[in-house]
C-alpha cells in the first residue's frame, strides 16, 4: 500500500515537472512512461472499448508535454494489454502531430518500433528504428542511441545482412564509449553489439574477430552475472570452435551450454548444443558418446517437442545416423523419410522467407533511401541499408534543392529585371499619356471658356433687352431664347463630363443594345422632337447583348446620334438604328438622310473641334468623342455618306474585347 503511494507521487512530481519545464528530455519521457507501465494493472479492458479509443483519438498539433500525457498513458495501456496493433495505429496517428519536439517524435519512433517488431514486422520496425536513430543522435542522448542501434544490428543480423549488422554494432559501440558511467542498459547494450559482431564474423568466416568479440561478450556476461547469456555465449564460442575443427575446444562449451539452457528452460538451445556434440562425436567416431547424447535429445524430444524447423531437422538427420550406426535400417530410413518431409518443410519456409526478403529488401530500398548512404558498386547489393547511402542521398537532393534555388533566384531576378523594364516602359507610356490628357484638358478648357461665354453674352444681352421691353409676345420669344441658349450651354458642359468620364476606369460588362438605344433616345427625346425626326430601331436579337462598357457605348451613341438630328434635310428626317454580328465584332449602325458629308472630309471626322464650316451647329467634340470612347473597346468607327442622301456610322467592337 505504502509503495502504491509513494508510486502515485513519484508519478504526480514527474508530471508537473515536466508540464512546467520548458526543457523536456528524452530520458524524463522514459521515466514517466515507465511509471506509467508500472503502475497500470493488467485488466480484461474489453478489445472494442480500446478500439474506440483509438478511432476517438483527437489529432491536434502537441507541443507541450501535458499535451502528450495523455498519449503516453494510452499507449501504455495498449501495451500492458498486449494491444499491440492497436498500439501502431494509436501512434501512426500521433506523429505527424509532434513535428515541433523532437524528443515527442524520437520516443514515438522508438516505441512504435518495439510494437512492429513484437508483430513480426521487421522491415517496418527497421524503419522507426532508423528514424529514431536520427531525432536521438540529434538530441543528443547517446545511451539510447547505442540501445537503437543494438536493435537494427539485431533486426539486420537475423535478415542474415552480416556486413550491415557489424556496421551497426561498431556504431553502437563508439557511441558507448562516450558514456562515463554506464548503466544497466548500457551494459546491455555493450553485451549484445559485441554478440552481434561475434555472431556476424562467424558467419563471414572471420573466425579470429568473432571469437575476439565473444570472449568479450563472454566477460560481460560473467560481470552482470547473467548466468544465462553466459551459456549462450559459451554456446556461440563453441560454435566458432566446431566450425574451425578445434573439437576438444567446443566439446566442454557445448556440454556447459546444454546444462545452463536446460536449467533455464530454453530447451532449443540444449537441443541445438547436443546436435552439435553429436555431429562432433560422429566425426571423432566417439559412438557411445553419439548415442548418450542422443539418448538424451529423445528425452527432450519427448518431454518439450522441438517447435523450430531447423533443429528439428538436425535432430532426425542425427537420429538416421544413430539407427544406421546400430544396424537398424529400417528404424534409419524412417527418421529419413520424417528428415526428408522435414527438410522439405524447411526449404519451403526458407524459399518464403526468401520472397519475403527480397520484397522487404525493395521496400526499405524505397523507405530508407534517404536514410542511407552510398557504397561502392561491389558492396551496394550486401549493403544498401548502409547510413552512408542516405548521407550521400541527402546530399545531393541538397545540393540539387540549392542549385534549383540559385536557379530560381536568378530566374526571379531576370523577371524581376523584366518587369522593372516594364514598369519603366509603363510609366512612361503613362506619363505619357497623362501629358497627352493634361493637353487635351487644357485644349478643352481653354476651348470651352471662349464657347461658354457666348452664350453666356447671349444671355447677358436678352437680360438687356428683357428690361427694356415689356411686350408680352417679345418676352415669350426672350424666354424661349434664354431656354434655347441655357440647353447649348448644358450641352457644351455635358461635353466635359463625357471628357472626364473617357479618362476613368472602364470595366467590362454585358451591355443590353437595346436597353442602351432606348436610353440614348430618351436623352435625346427634346433634339428628336424639335428636328420632327422618325426614330427606327432594330436590334437583332442575336446581337442583343455585348461584352464592353456602358458609359462608352452610351457616349459614342449620343454623340454619333446628336449629329445625325443636326445636320438633318428640311424635308421628312429618319434615323434607323441596327445591330448584327459578325465571328469576331458586334456592329451598331446609325443611318440618316440628311446632308450627307463629302468624302474628302472623311478623316478629319473625329478630330476634336473639327466642323465642315463655321456656320454648322455643335462644339465640334461629338464625333472625336465617340471615336475616342470606342477606341477605349478596342473597336473603331467607319463612315460612308452620299451628298444629299445621308450618312450612316458603323461602331464596331471586338467580341471578346480586353
Amino acid at each position: 500500500m505504502i509503495k502504491a503511494v509513494l508510486l502515485q507521487i513519484s508519478i504526480l512530481f514527474l508530471t508537473i515537472s515536466l508540464g512546467f519545464t520548458q526543457d523536456i528530455t528524452f530520458d524524463s519521457l522514459t521515466r514517466f512512461y515507465n511509471y506509467e507501465l508500472k503502475e497500470i494493472e493488467k485488466s480484461n479492458i474489453n478489445h472494442e472499448f480500446l478500439v474506440k479509443k483509438v478511432e476517438n483519438y483527437s489529432t491536434s498539433e502537441i507541443t507541450k508535454y501535458p499535451q502528450f500525457q495523455s498519449s503516453l498513458e494510452l499507449i501504455a495501456l495498449m501495451e500492458k494489454n498486449k494491444e499491440n496493433e492497436l498500439a501502431v495505429q494509436l501512434i501512426s496517428k500521433i506523429i505527424p502531430n509532434t513535428n515541433s519536439v523532437q524528443e515527442f517524435q524520437a520516443f514515438l519512433y522508438l516505441k512504435l518500433a518495439q510494437f512492429y517488431y513484437k508483430l513480426d514486422k521487421a522491415v517496418q520496425s527497421l524503419e522507426c528504428y532508423l528514424k529514431a536513430s536520427t531525432l536521438i543522435k540529434n538530441i543528443k542522448n547517446p545511451s539510447f542511441l547505442a540501445h537503437v542501434y543494438y536493435r537494427i544490428g539485431i533486426i539486420n543480423l537475423n535478415g542474415w545482412n552480416n556486413v550491415i549488422s557489424v556496421e551497426y554494432a561498431d556504431k553502437g559501440l563508439s557511441t558507448l564509449n562516450k558514456i562515463e558511467t554506464f548503466n544497466r542498459m548500457d551494459s546491455m547494450s555493450l553485451l549484445g553489439l559485441y554478440e552481434i559482431k561475434g555472431i556476424a564474423y562467424r558467419r563471414i568466416e572471420k573466425f579470429d574477430e568473432s571469437l575476439l568479440n565473444i570472449n568479450k561478450a563472454v566477460d560481460i556476461s560473467k560481470a552482470l552475472n547473467d548466468s544465462v547469456r553466459l551459456a549462450l555465449n559459451n554456446g556461440n564460442k563453441a560454435t566458432i570452435h566446431y566450425e574451425r575443427g578445434d573439437y576438444n575446444l567446443a566439446i566442454p562449451l557445448l556440454q556447459k551450454d546444454f546444462e545452463t539452457s536446460i536449467n533455464a528452460g530454453v530447451y532449443n538451445s540444449g537441443m541445438n548444443a547436443l546436435i552439435y556434440l553429436s555431429w562432433i562425436y560422429l566425426k571423432t567416431e566417439e559412438f557411445d558418446n553419439l548415442l548418450s547424447t542422443f539418448n538424451k535429445m529423445q528425452e527432450i524430444e519427448e518431454k518439450y517437442p522441438i517447435t523450430n524447423p531447423k533443429t528439428k531437422a538436425e535432430y532426425l538427420k542425427v537420429g538416421a545416423k544413430v539407427a544406421e550406426l546400430n544396424g537398424d535400417t529400417a528404424l534409419a530410413n524412417q527418421y529419413l523419410r520424417d528428415y526428408i518431409k522435414q527438410d522439405l518443410i524447411r526449404d519451403s519456409i526458407n524459399l518464403s522467407n526468401d520472397v519475403a526478403s527480397l520484397h522487404e529488401r525493395h521496400l526499405m530500398e524505397q523507405e530508407i533511401s534517404k536514410l542511407e548512404l552510398l557504397q561502392n558498386t561491389n558492396q551496394l547489393q550486401a549493403s544498401h541499408l548502409k547510413l552512408r547511402t542516405a548521407l550521400l542521398i541527402i546530399i545531393a537532393i541538397a545540393l540539387l534543392v540549392v542549385l534549383w534555388y540559385v536557379f530560381m533566384l536568378r530566374n526571379k531576378n531576370k523577371k524581376i529585371d523584366k518587369l522593372n523594364e516594364l514598369l519603366e516602359a509603363k510609366v512612361s507610356e503613362r506619363t505619357a499619356r497623362l501629358m497627352e490628357i493634361n493637353k487635351e484638358l487644357d485644349t478643352y478648357l481653354y476651348r470651352a471658356s471662349h464657347d461658354i461665354r457666348r452664350p453666356i453674352r447671349t444671355l447677358l444681352g436678352l437680360n438687356n433687352i428683357a428690361q427694356i421691353n415689356s411686350d408680352p409676345e417679345q418676352m415669350k420669344l426672350l424666354f424661349s431664347k434664354v431656354h434655347s441658349t441655357a440647353m447649348s450651354m448644358d450641352k457644351m458642359l455635358f461635353k466635359l463630363q463625357m471628357a472626364y468620364e473617357l479618362n476613368n476606369t472602364h470595366t467590362i460588362e454585358k451591355v443590353d443594345l437595346e436597353e442602351l438605344t432606348n436610353e440614348c433616345i430618351e436623352d435625346m427625346s427634346m433634339e428628336i422632337a424639335d428636328q420632327n425626326a422618325r426614330i427606327t430601331v432594330n436590334i437583332n436579337q442575336n446581337a442583343r447583348a455585348v461584352q464592353g462598357n456602358k458609359a462608352l457605348l452610351r457616349i459614342a451613341l449620343d454623340n454619333i446620334l446628336e449629329n445625325a438630328l443636326l445636320y438633318q434635310s428640311e424635308e421628312e428626317n429618319e434615323i434607323e438604328i441596327f445591330t448584327d454580328e459578325g465571328n469576331y465584332f458586334f456592329y451598331i449602325h446609325v443611318k440618316d438622310n440628311g446632308f450627307g458629308i463629302p468624302e474628302k472630309y472623311f478623316d478629319d471626322l473625329f478630330k476634336p473641334y473639327f466642323k465642315i464650316s463655321n456656320k454648322t451647329q455643335g462644339s465640334g467634340l461629338g464625333l472625336f468623342l465617340a471615336h475616342k470612347a470606342i477606341s477605349f473597346l478596342a473597336g473603331e468607327i467607319s463612315v460612308s455618306s452620299t451628298v444629299n442622301q445621308g450618312t450612316q456610322f458603323t461602331i464596331k467592337i471586338p467580341v471578346n474585347p480586353k
